[in-house]
């Protein structure tokens, strides 16, 4: 997929059922209730995808949060949508899934300080990284190893991220499955919850209308 996102859009061109019921409202009417229920169910499936996401995937709601946007509903434009942005800064560093050196003793001679940053001790040296991109499920990057990144640069929250050199000897700055990839792979998985939520909540939001409209 291309870095431009991912996104799922809300409108009521495929919402069915509703039959007779939209020549008993006035058009006032039905911009509200279109709008009411976008929104409402926009904001369900933006707590819905997260909570997929988070449920499996070891990455914190306040993280998917700040890389996931909501356009909500308005009279003027009665479409609601959801994007996570799959912008090169919004890129998830495998640092963050919970990395940590994989501790070996130092038997080379000369310097064997340890690395106290990384809770490495004298006598020790690192030699592999272990990351947690599954929820419970520990994984081993051999070759790799933690770097401090350049300030600013987002990490795992310890200022730490894992490289690892390819086969020509290159330094490779490693990454995990960042948020837009995460939702990308949720959209087909929910789209027909969705749809039924959009559904049954735009006939209730007509059907109040309308018992205003008669009152």
């Amino acid at each position: 997929m291309a870095r431009v996102g991912s996104f799922i859009k809300f409108d009521t061109s495929d919402v069915e059922r509703l039959g007779q019921t939209l020549g008993d409202i006035t058009g006032a009417g039905l911009a509200v209730a279109t709008v009411t229920a976008l929104n409402a169910v926009v904001d369900r499936t933006y707590d819905l995808s997260r909570d997929r996401i988070t449920t499996g995937i070891d990455l914190s709601d306040d993280y998917l949060r700040r890389r996931m946007s909501v356009e909500r509903a308005t009279a003027s434009k009665p479409v609601a949508s959801i994007t996570a942005s799959g912008a090169r800064n919004d890129m998830t560093v495998l640092g963050r899934f919970n990395a940590r050196p994989t501790v070996v003793p130092n038997r080379a001679p000369g310097k064997r300080k340890g690395f106290g940053a990384l809770g490495i001790q004298p006598g020790s040296k690192q030699q592999g990284v272990t990351v947690e991109v599954r929820r419970g499920a520990d994984a081993s990057v051999d070759r790799g190893f933690l770097m401090p990144l350049n300030k600013g640069a987002e990490s795992g929250g310890n200022g730490f991220g894992v490289f690892a050199r390819t086969k020509d000897g290159r330094l490779r700055h490693r990454y995990g499955p960042s948020v837009y990839q995460l939702f990308s792979y949720q959209i087909p998985r929910i789209t027909d919850e969705v749809a039924d939520d959009l559904e049954d909540t735009l006939l209730a939001e007509v059907d109040k209308q309308t018992q205003k409209a008669f009152e």
